[in-house]
């Protein structure tokens, strides 16, 4: 019993041992919220009155917080901030009836131009914006052959000259070729005309550089896209052995992807995501020749093959080398369909062909292989040199989805998430 006893006296000991952790602990944590400090304020327009729906973000040295929605009172409230320097800026960020010029404290065009707020440790601070009427470019978007309107079109205005903290504005063409890019403040644009899922029409940048569009915040400019009918091929990947569809060890975060390659570099010149179906679609490539890979292996800046999918890269036909592939050749307009796969699980043979100056020599010599080509409905079977010039697409600047933004840091541009923080007021 004594014995018994010991040991429930030592339970009872070591129980409010736990205890005690536990309230200091949580009288801690507590501590930690009650010092941290806050941002808050009020979002109006030019003639004072509030608006409702701008995100406001604090940037910090470590982290990023946001208030995503000010309130019908323009109010909005950031708060869990440690102590430290902030760059406050105002934007719209998912509101299709907002038309406002994006801002940084105080009255700045852009991040790089922001008057940092400093917050010492538990401290509130009051900083409001009065933000400005933004411009707008609208246009039509049309089949360049046809005249009929294009429809799904994602159509971006980018400055020309790139600034930190940049908030990119896009739009859809309507089922009339429509669109509308809004929240513009004034500067040189360049309009990015994407057609990705099943929207068969070459990338274009209007007007083609060095052309630019000059545009005053609260003007709108009107413009006209006709776009060139592409080549698309799109197939279903399947996994060896089973006949799943293939949606990544890491999906939906990283899943395989399969790339059109200039037949003579092994340049990607454009790829396509595999859906939760194992269905993929390559559309909008320039008319002509193309070789395709299967899984992406993504190289490193520091020349890592980071290997993100887990699947051995094949080539059409079922081959594991660049130069062993068929080649596929189409002119506008061409859909190259059931252009399969079948991948396995491993490593790969040759972890970075993909990338020129890694490459085996013999992996690109390539000897001439078979390929098809479109012509007026038909598949015709020919022998298309491995010579063939070139192809080139606009480069595309990197985007970053909602609840990401763009941090460049040595000249590499990555996306990086913001928390997102709601207070209750």
């Amino acid at each position: 019993m004594r014995e018994e006893d010991t040991a429930m006296k030592r339970g009872s000991v070591l129980g409010l041992a736990t205890a005690f952790c536990a309230l200091a602990a949580l009288f801690s944590a507590g501590s930690a919220v009650a010092a941290s400090g806050e941002i808050h304020g009020k979002v109006t327009d030019h003639l004072g009155e509030p608006i409702a729906g701008i995100t406001v973000c604090a940037h910090g040295f470590e982290r990023s917080e946001c208030d995503w929605n000010t309130d019908a009172e323009g109010k909005y409230s950031i708060g869990e901030l440690p102590a430290g320097f902030y760059r406050v800026g105002f934007h719209v960020e998912g509101n299709p009836s907002l038309n406002y010029v994006q801002q940084w404290y105080s009255g700045k065009a852009y991040a790089e131009e922001a008057d940092p707020v400093q917050l010492a440790e538990g401290e509130s601070k009051e900083i409001n914006a009065q933000l400005q009427t933004g411009g707008k470019i609208h246009g039509t978007v049309a089949d360049q052959e046809t005249g009929l309107p294009i429809e799904g079109v994602e159509v971006c205005a980018r400055l020309l000259a790139f600034h930190d903290g940049e908030v990119g504005y896009c739009d859809r063409s309507d089922d009339a070729g429509e669109f509308t890019v809004k929240n513009l403040g004034t500067g040189q644009y360049r309009l990015e005309l994407g057609t990705e899922g099943h929207v068969n029409y070459v990338d274009e940048q209007l007007p083609e550089p060095p052309g630019s569009i000059p545009l005053t915040a609260g003007g709108t400019i009107e413009v006209e896209a006709h776009l060139l009918p592409g080549v698309e091929i799109e197939g279903t990947l399947t996994e060896s052995g089973t006949g799943t569809p293939i949606v990544g060890f890491l999906a939906p975060y990283v899943v395989p992807s399969i790339c059109a390659l200039n037949p003579t570099t092994q340049e990607r010149v454009k790829c396509g995501w595999v859906d939760s179906g194992g269905q993929y679609s390559i559309p909008g490539l320039p008319a002509g020749t193309y070789t395709v890979s299967f899984a992406l292996d993504v190289v490193s800046s520091e020349g890592l093959d980071l290997h993100p999918d887990g699947y051995v890269r094949r080539y059409w036909k079922e081959v594991p080398t660049f130069g062993e592939s068929t080649l596929l050749a189409g002119t506008a307009g061409a859909v190259f369909d059931e252009i399969d796969a079948v991948l396995t699980q491993g490593e790969e043979v040759f972890p970075n062909c993909e990338v020129q100056s890694a490459c085996p020599s013999h992996s690109g010599s390539g000897e001439a292989s078979s390929g098809a080509t479109l012509s007026g409905g038909s598949v015709t079977s020919i022998t298309p040199p491995r010579a063939q010039p070139a192809v080139h697409l606009p480069p595309r600047r990197l985007r970053c989805k909602k609840g990401f933004r763009r941090v460049t840091k040595s000249g590499h541009a990555r996306c990086v998430k913001v928390s997102r923080r709601h207070r209750h007021r």
